[in-house]
């Protein structure tokens, strides 16, 4: 009898947490904005190092 309802206490567990194939929603778009910021900060970024690497270079020119 205890074998028979663990059996059964596992087989409904395993059957609530199986994924249903008729939830096809789309996952949430969360923190879109701050993702296209990450993004857009990320492209300036290598722009920003060549002005940074230009600035030094004349610094050291016009102090020699």
């Amino acid at each position: 009898m205890i074998v028979r309802l663990t059996t059964f206490c596992a087989l409904l567990l395993l059957s609530a947490c199986s994924p249903s194939n008729s939830d096809k929603t789309p996952p949430p778009k969360l923190f879109a904005e701050q993702r296209e910021a990450l993004n857009k900060a990320k492209a300036v970024a290598p722009e920003q190092q060549k002005h940074d690497e230009e600035q030094r270079k004349a610094v050291d020119e016009q102090t020699k």
